[in-house]
């Protein structure tokens, strides 16, 4: 008995044993964790992308869309983990923290500081540092050199691998009505956003206030720069320069889509929808005339400075306005001319080269203006706003 007793003993000992190896070894595969980040395309970071979303407060940090991707496998069983991101540039480190079970992606949000970014010029290589948490983990870290680009870059298409990935409605980013820019092109323009508000929107009347849109962006003294302003054509990126509305104001100069984005802006401010047409190495500004957004007109801003004389400085009010006006119904024309020849190719087959950017619709997409430069002073809030639709292109474009 005493030899079987001992016998039982030993036998439970050993079970034991086995029995916490097994837990020990169950614990440190469950916390055997891989970590990858990725970005697309490989190797860059676009803030705009992030800063066109709804603003970070009260978002979950985990649903970012800028193209940043974090993945976390081999998890065998579910665990609380703790994930930080974090690089300059941003106003605090993005912190997820989740229950996790098997593989996972997430896309963390980054919050991005605009003040900051403002300084960029160029990309600016920089490291993001990427670490995971968990209870009885050894942190897992990661390290990697990213390209941040500069606020006025539009990262539009993506060509990589397999992986085509078209961000075209990301330019009704730097559409912005409440930026401060608005409010002076309209103090300039003598146009009282309230009044307007309360008045007949036909055809007429629409016309009537773009026109003194386009008069005063002539009284500032905004030109057309003949620029190339595409930064990267493929193979992979396709990327294009649009400054801030801050930076057109002061500088005076626009090329096509600079132009075509303060238009925009003034317009979306007054309620009157409007979009971008996109054909290559070239963008002009369309807005609808009437309600139902079946009969638009379109403006070629490389007419800016219609006639303008070699020393603009001598020109009084009266005489911008007698080359302004002409200069505007030029700019109609064309905008119509070029409008006929893009029409049969906006069809979305032939993006990103041809595209029209209807800016209500990019709203409902989720994609939102910059608001650069709004921080210290917000500008007033838009009296009127262009009514949210689906819409691809007018109907018709005669006026």
């Amino acid at each position: 008995m005493a030899t079987s007793t001992k016998t039982n003993h030993l036998y439970a000992r050993t079970w034991r044993l086995v029995l916490l190896g097994a837990c020990w070894f169950g614990a440190a595969q469950a916390l055997a964790l891989t970590l990858d980040v990725e970005t697309t395309p490989s190797g860059d970071l676009f803030p705009a992308l992030e800063l066109s979303q709804s603003g970070i407060d009260g978002v979950d940090p985990g649903q970012g869309s800028g193209l940043l991707r974090i993945r976390i496998g081999d998890v065998r069983m579910p665990h609380d983990i703790r994930l930080t991101v974090s690089t300059p540039g941003l106003r605090r480190p993005t912190v997820i923290e989740a229950r996790i079970s098997g593989d996972i992606l997430l896309r963390p949000k980054l919050d991005w500081d605009t003040e900051a970014l403002l300084e960029l010029r160029n990309p600016r290589r920089q490291t993001v540092q990427v670490s995971v948490t968990a209870r009885g983990m050894k942190p897992l870290e990661r390290a990697l050199e990213l390209n941040v680009h500069p606020l006025d870059e539009a990262l539009y298409f993506v060509r990589e691998g397999d992986t085509r990935i078209d961000l075209g409605w990301a330019f009704a980013a730097w559409v912005d009505p409440q930026d401060p820019v608005v409010d002076r092109l309209l103090d300039l323009a003598a146009i009282n956003a309230v009044e307007v508000a309360a008045l007949p929107r036909d055809r007429k009347a629409r016309l009537d206030l773009v026109r003194r849109l386009w008069i005063a962006l002539e009284r500032h003294g905004l030109r057309y720069a003949d620029e190339g302003a595409g930064l990267s054509q493929g193979p992979v990126i396709y990327s294009q320069r649009v400054r801030l509305l801050s930076n057109t104001w002061n500088e005076r100069i626009a090329n096509c889509l600079d132009g075509s984005v303060l238009i925009a802006s003034a317009l979306e401010r007054l309620g009157i929808g409007s979009f971008l047409v996109l054909v290559p190495g070239h963008a002009f500004v369309g807005f609808y005339v009437e309600e139902g957004r079946r009969d638009a007109e379109f403006l070629e801003t490389t007419l800016l400075g219609f006639r303008r004389p070699r020393d603009p400085g001598t020109e009084t009010a009266a005489q911008i306005r007698q080359r302004a006006v002409p200069g505007f119904e030029a700019a109609r024309r064309a905008g119509r001319a070029r409008y006929r020849l893009a029409a049969p190719k906006l069809d979305g087959r032939h993006r990103p080269d041809y595209a029209l950017i209807d800016i209500s619709t990019a709203r409902a997409y989720g994609i939102m203006p910059l608001a650069v430069g709004r921080r210290e002073r917000p500008a007033s809030s838009p009296v009127a706003v262009s009514p949210t639709v689906e819409s691809s292109s007018p109907a018709r474009s005669s006026p």
